[in-house]
């Protein structure tokens, strides 16, 4: 059985969640708020958790436009090995703003990115790292 937000939908067995949810926190107006997206990613077979996270900045620097890492940390996140990353880029409408946390998840990789078009203020950032903190991994079914 495979669980989303609003519900289940049952699956073939062997079917990975390569899912990808995006919530924001801009309103109705045309003003862009932060954004937060939460994606699943393999990690290639027989690749330290370190080794990928390391891939994952590189293969950005190649891709993004004038991506910059401006800090770098390692911790934990619901007893899981993290990587977090506070980059900036310049995106064709504004320059962008990134917190990028990924998780050695049970299963694959799990990366969390709040992105806020121009900067993101302190304040911002320590409700994103807030939120970040808040991540549970559900039990495994029995």
């Amino acid at each position: 059985m495979y669980r989303i937000n609003e519900g289940s939908i049952d699956l073939p067995s062997g079917w990975k969640d390569q899912s990808i949810n995006i919530v924001s926190s801009s309103g109705s107006g045309s003003i862009p708020g932060l954004t937060f997206t939460i994606t699943r990613e393999e990690v290639p077979w027989g690749m330290q958790f370190a080794e990928y996270v390391a891939g994952e900045i590189d293969k950005a620097k190649e891709a993004l436009t004038e991506f910059k890492v401006l800090t770098r940390s390692d911790l934990a996140i619901s007893g899981r090995a993290a990587v977090e990353i506070e980059c900036t880029w310049k995106a064709k409408q504004s320059p962008m703003h990134q917190v990028i946390t990924t998780v050695d998840a049970p299963a694959h990789a799990m990366v969390l990115t709040a992105s806020m078009p121009g900067r993101m203020s302190d304040t911002q950032k320590a409700e994103v790292r807030r939120i970040v903190a808040t991540l549970t991994f559900a039990q495994p079914a029995v």
